[in-house]
């Protein structure tokens, strides 16, 4: 795209927000330049504009707008992609209604990685911002990249979990890139454009707006392989993600509540309906083998690599490890192995993230252990062997 064809772009993006306004008038003119190139009459003759519509469209052609936007997205140090960018994240044009541009602050994931949404109420308990902390926590640990909204209560405390475990984390605003919404979030995304990724349709400056964070929701569905829902309302904006997520044909998974707090309606009713009922992170990462070809191996750089990322480009040597690599396992196996990657971990904790009693970890644990992948420290602790 040319210089020129990319202002045009950044332009429509960022004074046209509406979509079915943005395709209505690109069926019109054909591309964001021809947009930009039309005059008055013909938005409202060829576009279907309002006069006064018309009239805003054409002004923000002449008060150097796109100089102003620039200038913003310097200052925050992001920038813009138009959808046929090779940079686009290619799981957000395949679903409706897809966006043609997205602001993007941080560095966005690699599109091989496995990802999960972990969403809820913003009016949460101090119960269901642990859960989704845990839930971030262990995502984050094993590669998993977390998706989540950026709001107050569950979001906020998945987008911390996953940043205490170093993992990749990518927030998504219904508001302009380059500043928190709510401000209270303000330090949290801060750490989240240092270590993960903030993207919006919205251009700098544009408000949060009510009607923005329904049509935010697809985006989060779109983004990931599979929705967690930890706390949420039966009237709930998180529902709205959950339907878009099945329209796309992704997993759902929910955490069971008390049947007294309303809290967990949301969750409660989306079981009854069939979501996959949750108790711990270990499920998430099974129903990822099992979709996704959870693998266990290191990657060319050192890292683990999942959910079929696997490389022609590494040689194989015929080290211990080589060897490691060759050995099959189990799906709970890969799962209790993929906890262990990053860091040790004792007994009891494992027990809460895989989800597993205590009786099966202990088999699990024990058949690594025999096949040399793990080793047993002392106290209850488990690490993965040299």
């Amino acid at each position: 795209m040319s210089e020129y064809d990319y202002e045009s772009a950044l332009w429509f993006c960022s004074v046209v927000t509406d979509s079915k306004i943005r395709k209505r008038l690109l069926a019109a003119f054909g591309t964001p330049e021809g947009v930009r190139s039309a005059d008055e009459d013909a938005l409202v003759s060829e576009g279907g504009l309002k006069e006064d519509s018309a009239s805003l469209l054409c002004s923000s052609k002449a008060d150097n707008r796109i100089g102003g936007i620039l200038r913003k997205l310097d200052q925050a140090n992001a920038r813009f992609l138009w959808h046929e960018d090779s940079r686009f994240p290619k799981c957000l044009l395949a679903i409706d209604d897809a966006p043609l541009g997205l602001f993007v602050q941080g560095t966005l994931p690699a599109q091989s990685l496995p990802a999960v949404a972990v969403i809820g109420t913003r009016q949460s308990s101090a119960y269901g911002e642990s859960v989704a902390r845990q839930l971030g926590r262990s995502l984050g640990d094993s590669g998993v990249v977390v998706v989540s909204g950026l709001a107050m209560g569950i979001d906020a405390a998945a987008h911390q979990g996953c940043l205490e475990a170093n993992g990749t984390t990518v927030a998504v605003l219904g508001s302009g890139i380059g500043s928190s919404y709510p401000r209270e979030n303000e330090m949290l995304y801060r750490r989240i454009v240092k270590d993960g990724c903030v993207i919006s349709e919205y251009a700098p400056g544009i408000p949060a707006m009510k009607h923005h964070f329904p049509h935010r929701n697809r985006l989060i569905a779109g983004l990931c392989d599979g929705v967690a829902v930890v706390e949420a309302k039966n009237r709930s904006g998180t529902l709205i993600t959950v339907d878009r997520a099945l329209e796309q044909g992704k997993s759902v998974y929910a955490v069971p509540g008390r049947i007294t707090d309303r809290n967990s309606d949301g969750c409660n009713h989306l079981i009854r309906e069939g979501a996959m009922l949750i108790t711990g992170p270990g499920e998430i990462l099974a129903d990822l083998a099992s979709t996704y070809g959870l693998m266990v191996t290191d990657g060319c750089d050192g890292h683990r690599v999942l959910a079929g990322t696997e490389s022609s480009e590494c040689p194989i040597d015929s080290s211990k490890n080589s060897k490691k690599k060759k050995m099959a396992l189990e799906s709970e196996e890969k799962i209790v192995y993929a906890f262990l990657r990053l860091s040790p971990k004792h007994f009891d904790q494992l027990v809460w993230e895989s989800g597993m009693t205590p009786r099966e970890l202990a088999q699990i644990l024990g058949s690594l252990e025999r096949s040399g992948w793990i080793e047993k420290a002392a106290g209850g602790w488990y690490r993965c062997s040299e």
